[in-house]
């Protein structure tokens, strides 16, 4: 049997949770059954993370800086999308970017399929008609499919890798200098104000004493250069950090190229964002690794956490109650783990890699047949 191309279009190059969640499914997706292709901008660390992994990378312009930037661009990318399906012989397109979905929707044709794959949840009436477009819909929460208002998607968790599974603690403490006695919380993702940063450093300004936390922020300045509100976040952050006097319990790690070490060797992960997520991948690592979660009570983290079962839900923006939750871990080790141990079977259960490749080929398959019988 010859393996279908497909066609993967991002019109981001750096890598955040969506562009990993892609490099996942590229990495384990059946290539007897599927030869897959990356469309992307420019060359970045997407693209060059997809070559590694034995994935053909093509140029397309797609996006921009203004809106009308990224109207035009869809248009182009429209025409060479269509090309490149009919030089590899692809009959599915596959969105993983916003702007990208766009593109891929007005490229579909009677003879070419568009999936697209959602990480937002999406608000604005525009995103939810140009969705509607597209030949089925993957969503990693049920949520983001009911914003996205289509009739044909799927509720896909995202695959955690392996090696998250059987992650261990290494030498962090050491090499941060923090006692083996004091506890350790941590934030993984870019330096967003969405993300809650600024909540997460005023609830640590009020957990003080001898046994006082001390904060791990892991990530970068991502998409500054697309996104107004991120520029110039971590130097705000930073200052801020000093003015309440942590500056002593705060270690910035930057990127790292792979959380799993640092997720085994937390105490507990906050995920205090301050707006709708559909599914933050670090969640479902941080289940895997054995790692329990305190997260704001927003988009699909509920589901993530089992209603609440397999981690601590606090509202959105509450310092006061982001800090009860923290403590209630902290404090409590037959808490802890209960919610370790339930976090590990959710993760199990619902996050395996091969269980995500699995389902996102099923996808891709009922879409292309799905085209195929709408020209016969």
């Amino acid at each position: 049997m010859t393996a279908r191309p497909i066609v993967f279009c991002s019109h981001v190059v750096e890598l955040g949770g969506a562009e990993n969640v892609l490099l996942d499914l590229l990495g384990a997706l059946d290539r007897d059954r599927f030869a897959p292709h990356l469309v992307v901008p420019h060359h970045g660390p997407l693209a060059t993370r997809a070559e590694g992994l034995g994935v053909g990378v093509h140029d397309v312009p797609i996006g921009g800086r203004s809106p009308l930037r990224k109207a035009l661009s869809t248009l182009r990318a429209r025409r060479a999308l269509r090309a490149l399906a009919d030089h590899l012989g692809a009959e599915l397109l596959v969105a993983n970017s916003m702007i990208a979905g766009y593109a891929c929707v007005h490229a579909r044709r009677r003879d070419l399929a568009a999936v697209w794959h959602l990480h937002v949840v999406v608000r604005a009436a525009v995103a939810r008609a140009a969705l509607r477009r597209a030949t089925a819909v993957i969503a990693p929460s049920a949520i983001a499919l009911r914003a996205a208002g289509v009739g044909t998607g799927e509720v896909v968790p995202n695959g955690v890798p392996d090696r998250f599974f059987r992650a261990t603690a290494g030498d962090l403490r050491r090499e941060l200098d923090v006692p083996a006695t004091t506890p350790l919380v941590g934030i993984v993702g870019r330096l967003d104000p969405h993300k809650g940063h600024t909540v997460l450093v005023e609830a640590l300004a009020g957990l003080d004493g001898a046994d006082a936390p001390h904060l791990v922020v892991a990530g970068g300045e991502l998409f500054t250069g697309s996104q107004n509100r991120i520029a110039g976040f971590a130097a705000e952050l930073r200052a801020r950090v000093a003015a309440r006097g942590l500056s002593d319990r705060v270690h910035w790690l930057g990127e790292l190229a792979d959380t799993a070490p640092l997720l085994a060797a937390l105490d507990v992960l906050a995920v205090p964002s301050t707006s709708p997520e559909s599914a933050p991948r670090t969640i479902a690592e941080a289940q895997a690794a054995g790692c329990p979660v305190v997260a704001s009570d927003t988009g699909g983290v509920r589901e993530l956490l089992g209603e609440g079962a397999s981690g601590v839900l606090v509202p959105p923006g509450d310092v006061t109650a982001l800090q009860a939750g923290l403590m209630r871990v902290l404090t409590d080790p037959d808490e802890k783990d209960r919610l370790v141990a339930a976090a590990r079977r959710r993760a199990q259960e619902h996050y395996r890699l091969e269980q995500f490749a699995r389902r996102c080929e099923r996808v891709f398959e009922q879409a292309i047949a799905t085209t195929a019988r709408s020209r016969s």
